[in-house]
């Protein structure tokens, strides 16, 4: 992830400039770790049989886990890599949803259909 520049004649927050390369950056690679942590989610999910509202809890329980993953990586200062504070979790959410449940149905079909 990359920091973002601040302003150097400022010590207040609101004064702080944004790298918009920087956001750019930061945005493609929390929407390739959503993807790719909604395809392994849902690979769980699948292999585990489960199905119905427990599928679909698993799938915000490891969007949580994640987001406390980003959090934890970025020091807990997420203002020095976003502008807003729910990205981490909100960001790509229905893009998620959709990819986690193309590999949850797939992969229980295969195990427990077939």
């Amino acid at each position: 992830m990359v920091e973002k520049k601040q302003a150097a004649t400022s010590s207040d927050k609101r004064d702080a400039v944004y790298s918009e390369a920087a956001i750019r950056n930061n945005f493609g690679i929390l929407e390739y770790s959503r993807t790719c942590q909604a395809a392994a989610g849902g690979i769980a999910s699948g292999a585990l049989g489960l199905t119905g509202t427990y599928g679909f809890l698993f799938y915000f329980v490891t969007v949580f886990l994640q987001a406390v993953f980003w959090e934890y990586k970025a020091g807990f200062k997420w203002q020095d890599f976003f502008a807003v504070r729910n990205l981490s979790i909100s960001h790509s959410l229905v893009g998620g949803l959709l990819t986690y449940v193309l590999f949850w149905v797939f992969i229980y079909g295969i195990v427990y259909v077939y």
